[in-house]
C-alpha cells in the first residue's frame, strides 16, 4: 500500500475505529488498498462511504461521530501518536530528531511524522502561535514582500510596501488580503484562505503604518473619531481596492478586496440561460434584487446588468455605491456615480435626491435599512427601474427580508408594492470549483410573474420554491437544481455538491452517475448507492482483492 496516499483525518478515524474495536486493522487497510486500486485521491468522506456501503463495520453512526471529530484533531495536532498501518509508532524515531521548545507544556500534541525536520518545525511554530492554517508551499505564494517590516517605516515607505502586496495578490488572482496587528497576513483566493511563507505577526506599529498610510487627512479624522472606515483606495486608475480599516483589541487591522478592472458580461459571470438575465435589463420600470452572502460576487453581477444597459439603451443611471467600485465609461447612457460619505450622506437622501435628477434608472450598492428599502420600492413604482443588492441565501427569504423590514400596519401596502414592481431576483454564491484552480457561480433565479406576484400579494412567499421549480421553462431556476447540474457538468465534485441537495430525486441520480462514472473508469470520486449487505465482509480474506474492487460496484 503506497502510504503516501493517507491523509491526517484518514489516520486518526483509523487510530479511533481499531482502538474502539469497530474496526481492525486489516479492514483499514484493505479499505486504502481498494482506493488506491482504483485510482482515486483518498479523503475521510470516501474512507467512510466505502465502509458504510459495503457493511464493514457493525456501528456505522459511532464511525460518522469519529469522523466529525477527527476533522478537528488533525487540524490541530496533525498525525496521530501511532498507525494502524506502520508495525511500531512512527512518530517516536522523528521526535528525537526535532529540538524541543523551551518551557513546552507537558501536553503538547506530538508533531505530525513523515516530514522533514524543517517542516515539523515549520508546524510547531505554527501550532504554538495559534494558527491551525498551514503555509501555503504552492509557486504562487512565494515571493511576497514581508509586510512585518513596516515596523519603524515612515508612512510613504509603509504605502509602497502595502502596495506592493496588493500588486502581488492581484498578480495571482487572489480575492481579499487582510492585515492585522498581532496576526500573521493571509490573503483569500479562489475561496479558500492561505498563510504566505516568509512572513511574520504584524506588530501594532506595522499594522498602524501599513493600514493608515493610505488615508487622507478628512478620511484619518473620520476614523479616528468613528474607529472604522470604508474607502475605495486607489493605486492607480485601473488597479483599485474596496477597503475597511478598524480597531481590534491588538491595534489597526484592514480588509482590501481586489476590485477586477475587467467587467464581465452577463453571459461570462456563468448563467445558463444568460439572456433570461439580459431580458431583465429591458424593463422601463420595475425592481431588480441581485442577492447573496459577503463575497459571493454580487458586485461583479451588478457591474455586468449596468454595463449591458450602458451598451444597449440611451438613459440616465444614477449609481449610490459604498464605495465605488468599478468606474464606467459612458457608452449609449450617461452614468452618474455617487459614492457614500464622500458624495452624499446616506442611501436614503441620495435616492430622495435622485427622484428629481431626471434618472431612467438608479442603481444601489446595498438596500440596508428601512429607509432606503422604502425608497427603492417607491423610485421602482414611479416610472424607475431599480437595481439593489441584498445579503439573502435565497429568493424566497429575499422577498421575506424586504418586507419584515416594514412596521405591521405597512407590510399590506408594501406587499401590493413590490407585487407589481418587482421583475426578478437573482440570488447566488461563489464557490471553489472542482480541482480549486478557480470558482464558479452557483445561483438562483425568480422571475415578477403573474404566479409570484399573487403569492407576494397574498402573503405567501413560503410557495415561491415550489413556483421556481415549477418555472424552469420561463427561465427560473433553483439554487439546488443550479448546484446539481454544476455536478453534472464536471465542474463540481460530487462531495462539493452533496450538502446542497435535499431532493430525492436529484440525489439518486446523482449516485448513478457516480457510479457510471467509475464504470468508464474516469477517476472520479465515488459515493454510489448502498448495496445489499454482503455475504462475507471479511476485509482480510484470500479473495480480498476481487472483493475490494467489487466495494465500488455498490450493489452490481
Amino acid at each position: 500500500m503506497n502510504k503516501d496516499l493517507l491523509t491526517k483525518e484518514i489516520e486518526w478515524l483509523c487510530f479511533h475505529a481499531v482502538g474502539e474495536g469497530i474496526l481492525s486493522k486489516e479492514q483499514c487497510i484493505a479499505v486504502m488498498e481498494a482506493i488506491e486500486e482504483n485510482g482515486l485521491t483518498a479523503d475521510l468522506q470516501l474512507f467512510v462511504d466505502i465502509v458504510e456501503g459495503n457493511d464493514i463495520c457493525p456501528d456505522v453512526a459511532r464511525l460518522k461521530a469519529d469522523a466529525e471529530r477527527v476533522r478537528q484533531e488533525a487540524r490541530m495536532l496533525g498525525f496521530p501518536p501511532q498507525s494502524v498501518f506502520d508495525d511500531a509508532p512512527a512518530s517516536a524515531p522523528v521526535a528525537e530528531e526535532v529540538p524541543q521548545p523551551a518551557q513546552q507544556p507537558a501536553a503538547q500534541a506530538p508533531l505530525p511524522r513523515r516530514q522533514p525536520v524543517r517542516k515539523m518545525q515549520e508546524a510547531q511554530e505554527t501550532l504554538d502561535s495559534g494558527y491551525s492554517h498551514k503555509v501555503c508551499e504552492e509557486p504562487w505564494a512565494q515571493g511576497w514582500p514581508r509586510l512585518a517590516d513596516a515596523d519603524g517605516m515612515e508612512w510613504p515607505q509603509a504605502r509602497e510596501l502595502l502596495n506592493a502586496f496588493l500588486n502581488k495578490a492581484r498578480e495571482n488572482h487572489c480575492s481579499d488580503v487582510h492585515i492585522s496587528a498581532g496576526a500573521l497576513p493571509f490573503v483569500r483566493r479562489y475561496k479558500h484562505v492561505f498563510l504566505l511563507p516568509g512572513q511574520d505577526i504584524i506588530s501594532e506599529a506595522a499594522s498602524e503604518a501599513l493600514n493608515l498610510s493610505t488615508l487622507d487627512e478628512e478620511q484619518l479624522a473620520h476614523f479616528r473619531e468613528a474607529h472604522d472606515l470604508d474607502y475605495g483606495y486607489n493605486i492607480s486608475s485601473d488597479n483599485r481596492y474596496r477597503t475597511n480599516i478598524m480597531h481590534h483589541r491588538q491595534g489597526v487591522s484592514g480588509a482590501y478586496r481586489v476590485i477586477d478592472n475587467n467587467i464581465r458580461t452577463i453571459s461570462q459571470l456563468g448563467f445558463e440561460m444568460p439572456e433570461v438575465v439580459e431580458k431583465l435589463t429591458t424593463y422601463g420600470q420595475g425592481l431588480i434584487l441581485v442577492t447573496g452572502p459577503a463575497g459571493s460576487g454580487k458586485s461583479s453581477t451588478l457591474a455586468a446588468l449596468v454595463e449591458h444597459l450602458n451598451k444597449s439603451r440611451q438613459d440616465h443611471i444614477i449609481t449610490v455605491e459604498d464605495p465605488i467600485e468599478l468606474v464606467y465609461e459612458p457608452k449609449g447612457c450617461n452614468i452618474t456615480q455617487r459614492e457614500l460619505n464622500k458624495h452624499t450622506k446616506s442611501f436614503g437622501n441620495a435616492l430622495r435626491a435622485a427622484l428629481r435628477e431626471d434618472p431612467d434608472i438608479i442603481v444601489i450598492g446595498e438596500m440596508r435599512d428601512l429607509e432606503t428599502i422604502e425608497m427603492a420600492i417607491h423610485a421602482s413604482e414611479t416610472g424607475h427601474l431599480v437595481i439593489g443588492t441584498l445579503h439573502t441565501s435565497s429568493a424566497p427569504d429575499t422577498m421575506t427580508r424586504l418586507l419584515d423590514v416594514f412596521p405591521p400596519e405597512q407590510q399590506g401596502q408594501i406587499r401590493g408594492m413590490v407585487a407589481e414592481s418587482l421583475k426578478g431576483v437573482i440570488c447566488q454564491q461563489l464557490l471553489p470549483n472542482i480541482d480549486g484552480s478557480n470558482v464558479v457561480m452557483a445561483y438562483e433565479i425568480l422571475l415578477g410573474v403573474l404566479a409570484v406576484s399573487n403569492l407576494i400579494r397574498e402573503g405567501k412567499t413560503y410557495q415561491l420554491e415550489s413556483t421556481i421549480q415549477t418555472s424552469k421553462h420561463l427561465g427560473m431556476i433553483s439554487m439546488e437544481q443550479c448546484h446539481f447540474n454544476l455536478y453534472m457538468a464536471g465542474k463540481r465534485s460530487y462531495e462539493q455538491t452533496l450538502p446542497f441537495i435535499k431532493n430525492k430525486d436529484l440525489l439518486r441520480q446523482m449516485q448513478i452517475n457516480e457510479a457510471s462514472n467509475l464504470g468508464t473508469g474516469n477517476g472520479r470520486r465515488q459515493a454510489p448507492p448502498p448495496p445489499p449487505p454482503p455475504s462475507a465482509p471479511e476485509a482480510a480474506s484470500d479473495d480480498a482483492p476481487a472483493k475490494k474492487k467489487g466495494w465500488f460496484g455498490f450493489g452490481k
